[in-house]
């Protein structure tokens, strides 16, 4: 009986938030799909979503953090079928530079190289990264950063200072300066993205703590270098209900490496 009861609710449930769903990314052009690194649950969703994606035929491309701009040759040849999987992770310095396990990430670039659809670095270069903390942000000249650079806000201050306290040992200018770069490169990165494939979307995958709101972080900056921009930001605990995220796809547990197309 109770089983009787709840199916019509299951069903208004799984209906609207299906149609809301499509809504959000029909409308959007940039596709936040926030991350905790080493949490599987996140990258199945990820992928789900970039299927799904796939699957309506929408235009996009795909953003990762996980890779440094300065690499983006080898994601393209990679992409492209003229290198391995295990040649592009050795040229990007991928196990150096990011370090988790690629077993998170591979079956979406995997999927990504099978269907042609395009991945872009949009980390920051270490090298880069090392002038900040020396010099400071609005001290280094690099066509990666936006200019002017775009400051935290007050809100965003005090959360990361919030953060601060766990680690008295790490000197505050410092840490404000790098989190502030990545956030502004990223962004940046970005806007010329879409400029460059004027016609797509771009999925972006990243940290919670680049993506976890549209007023701060990555969404933050780019509203302010480009406001007609749409965003928005998915999580799985949204959408539990219109697929099911929850669990291990059987795709994305797969080992074998997709052939490339003619």
């Amino acid at each position: 009986m109770f089983f009787k009861i709840l199916m019509p609710f299951l069903m208004i449930s799984l209906m609207t938030l299906t149609g809301d769903f499509e809504d959000k990314i029909k409308d959007a052009d940039i596709i936040y799909i926030p991350e905790e690194h080493t949490n599987q649950q996140d990258h199945n969703f990820q992928l789900e979503v970039i299927k799904y994606m796939r699957s309506k035929g929408y235009k996009f491309v795909i953003g990762m953090e996980m890779f440094q701009q300065n690499f983006q040759k080898y994601l393209d040849d990679y992409i492209n079928c003229e290198i391995s999987e295990k040649e592009m992770l050795e040229k990007t310095e991928y196990r150096n530079r990011w370090g988790y396990d690629p077993s998170f990430y591979s079956p979406i670039w995997r999927f990504a190289k099978k269907e042609g659809i395009k991945i872009y670095a949009l980390n920051v270069p270490s090298e880069l990264l090392e002038r900040i903390r020396k010099d400071g942000l609005n001290n280094v000249e690099s066509p990666l950063i936006p200019r002017p650079v775009i400051e935290q806000s007050e809100e965003e201050k005090q959360k990361l200072l919030s953060v601060l306290k766990m680690h008295p040992k790490v000197d505050e200018r410092s840490f404000l300066e790098v989190q502030n770069a990545w956030d502004n490169v990223m962004a940046y990165a970005i806007i010329k993205v879409l400029k460059e494939n004027p016609r797509a979307k771009i999925v972006v995958l990243a940290g919670k703590g680049h993506i976890g709101d549209i007023k701060s972080g990555i969404p933050y900056r780019v509203r302010k270098l480009d406001s007609q921009l749409k965003q928005i930001i998915l999580t799985r605990d949204h959408f539990l209900f219109s697929m099911d995220f929850s669990r291990d796809s059987s795709s994305a547990n797969s080992m074998n490496v997709p052939n490339c197309k003619p």
